[in-house]
């Protein structure tokens, strides 16, 4: 899979110390999925002691477009 990250989802990986492994975990092996706003999708896993939700698109073959990550509460 591969994972083109937009700078808005960069910032906001940074600000909840979200690395792109984590990210790259989460939607290769999701425990969660469905649809977001806008017509995007999200993926959500436990890593740790904490939930990672990640928003994105899906883009050419197997390209996922991360739009943005968060923090969830487990």
């Amino acid at each position: 899979m591969k994972l083109t990250v937009l700078p808005h989802a960069a910032d906001r990986m940074e600000e909840f110390g979200i690395s792109v492994a984590d990210a790259y975990r989460v939607l290769s092996e999701p425990e969660e999925e469905g649809r977001a706003n806008l017509g995007r999708l999200y993926a959500q896993r436990n890593i740790g002691n904490r939930r990672i939700r990640v928003v994105y698109n899906r883009g050419a073959g197997d390209e996922r477009i991360v739009v943005t990550a968060m923090l969830r509460r487990k």
